[in-house]
């Protein structure tokens, strides 16, 4: 037996002990939206969220753990274990009719042949259960004429067949395991709905019925004018809130499957602080006044987490640019962080539906974001780290993420170990006593790329993946031994593809986590050796080079 997995194996021992299918823990993820690194209290943030913090600190923080840097990549390889490009989502690829390419790296759209999560866990027995933004790919054009004539003009030259219509219906949660859900099928869209407005929530495969019982205020920041989401700014009554909605419904299924045998497995997708920027005002007005000094708030995020150990006391850091209109930048900032607060507010509630419906001394809780705050708050959300959601920097990738076990993690503790999105599969399949298929509906499965970190729960240490790959609209990345990190034409296309030559940045994260010392020109070599490692895995992948993706969808560099 390989040394890896005798400590792997040791390791599940201690934290399971002899797990009988009764005593199988639930497990509930929930993922945020756009959330910077340092957004939660319990990472240093000035927002207010004492739910997410007494339940972090209930269990372990995790200080170095990535994403994949943007939405649906992340969602990707958090329910396939694998990485995206081998999904459909690789190079930035986004599960949206009009980001879909006719290449199998970046379909938008999950294979119907690679196992999820949920698949694999009804097989262990587990109820299987989802709220929220699904985000990867899939349709009901199968039972709409108009749908289909939608699909050919976002498809220019590509041909509708009926086996390309049951692979988008296939697509869907509801298709791939779930036994249950609510929510919305794509990116985005308003926060809010008063009665007499369309809504795009779904309730499996069918149109939802909402609940319009909240009394509030909308407030919608007017960054795109005359857009359709600011048409509910400053209106007032009873409506739909999004962050509640998804989970009023996440709470009635603990409800229902507390009374059944059977484990759950929960994964609650909340979409806030993605855009719109949408709260109520009465959050947004406690929020103004706290971002008068932004360069306070920054410096303070960055001092906690040097205290608490998350980031070297000696480590520069790049401070964010804060734009000449700066009230706007504030109002901008205000609302980002009433979203979070909201996050928040409704965690707060999914634990005390835990609590009162008897299961969560035998649940365990995953709590991260998807990717790094996006460019509109210019990475400052991020602090420390440099760079925004869809950039390769470390505040693209890295997010916070904390684990909370009762009985099973220590409370109020911390693992610096490299822990990737991916790596979530194995170990849950580990937990929940489930076996990941050697075929899957007639097709032989390649096998995981994420790994077992079950150890770094009792507080051991696993080695960091050899290579660790980002890839996003042009952009290349390598983390090579969890310390080196070479980048290849980081930044926006539209800028970087008018510079001649091409862009080499090597950074020693160890050292130099913020990325400020770019060390190409004094290792020749290693950047070689990276240079050539992320060329095969670019080959190996399938990933097309962008300058020929974006030929097919010309609006999508904007």
């Amino acid at each position: 037996m390989k040394m890896n997995k005798l400590v792997t194996g040791i390791a599940a021992l201690l934290i399971c002990g002899a797990v009988t299918a009764a005593e199988k823990p639930n497990i509930v993820v929930i993922l945020s939206d756009d959330s910077g690194y340092s957004d939660l209290g319990c990472f240093g943030s000035e927002i207010d969220t004492p739910n997410l913090d007494k339940l972090a600190h209930s269990g372990m923080r995790l200080s170095n753990f990535y994403s994949n840097g943007r939405c649906s990549p992340t969602r990707a390889s958090l329910l396939s274990g694998m990485e995206c490009a081998k999904v459909g989502f690789g190079g930035g690829a986004l599960g949206d009719w009009v980001r879909e390419m006719p290449y199998p790296a970046h379909r938008g759209r999950l294979p119907y042949d690679i196992p999820l999560l949920p698949e694999m866990l009804k097989d262990a027995g587990y109820q299987t259960l989802m709220s929220g933004k699904w985000h990867l790919g899939g349709s009901l054009m199968k039972f709409s004429k108009g749908s289909q004539e939608e699909w050919k003009k976002e498809h220019e030259g590509w041909e509708l067949t009926d086996a390309e219509i049951e692979a988008d219906y296939n697509g869907l949660p509801k298709q791939r395991g779930f036994d249950e859900y609510f929510g919305i099928y794509g990116a985005q869209d308003n926060f809010f709905y008063f009665p007499d407005q369309r809504h795009p929530y779904m309730e499996g495969n069918e149109p939802a019925k909402l609940n319009y019982k909240k009394e509030l205020t909308v407030f919608c920041h007017p960054n795109k004018p005359g857009s359709r989401y600011v048409e509910n700014h400053g209106k007032s009554g009873k409506a739909f809130d999004s962050t509640d909605g998804v989970t009023d419904r996440a709470i009635e299924m603990i409800e229902g499957a507390s009374k059944k045998e059977e484990p759950f497995f929960l994964y609650l997708a909340y979409r806030a602080p993605h855009k719109p920027l949408q709260s109520t005002q009465e959050l947004v007005d406690k929020y103004v006044p706290r971002y008068q000094d932004l360069r306070d708030v920054e410096r303070k995020r960055v001092e906690y987490l040097q205290k608490e150990g998350f980031y070297p006391k000696k480590a520069k850091y790049t401070e964010a640019w804060i734009p000449p209109d700066r009230d706007d930048f504030i109002t901008e900032f205000a609302v980002h962080a009433a979203m979070v607060e909201q996050i928040d507010q409704n965690v707060g509630r999914l634990v005390d539906a835990l609590k009162k419906n008897g299961e969560l001394e035998n649940t365990l809780i995953l709590y991260f974001s998807d990717n790094g705050s996006a460019a509109h708050l210019n990475g400052m959300p991020n602090a420390p780290y440099r760079g925004v959601k869809a950039l390769l920097w470390e505040g693209g990738t890295k997010t916070h993420c904390f684990a909370v076990w009762p009985g099973k993690i220590k409370p109020d503790s911390v693992s610096h170990e490299l822990v990737w999105v991916g790596d979530w599969v194995p170990t849950l399949l580990e937990i929940a006593g489930g076996k990941y298929p050697e075929t899957f509906r007639g097709k032989k499965t390649e096998g995981l790329d994420g790994r077992n970190v079950l150890p770094v729960f009792s507080g051991g240490k696993v080695a960091p993946p050899e290579t660790l790959y980002f890839n996003d609209k042009g952009q290349q990345s390598v983390i090579f031994q969890g310390r080196w990190k070479l980048l290849i034409e980081p930044g926006w296309y539209l800028q970087t593809s008018e510079k001649p030559g091409i862009t080499y940045e090597l950074y020693d994260l160890e050292n130099d986590p913020s990325e400020l010392k770019n060390l190409a020109e004094q290792k020749p070599e290693m950047v070689e050796m990276l240079a050539k490692k992320c060329d095969q895995w670019k080959t190996d992948s399938d990933i097309v080079d962008y300058a020929e993706l974006i030929k097919l969808r010309p609006r999508d560099p904007f």
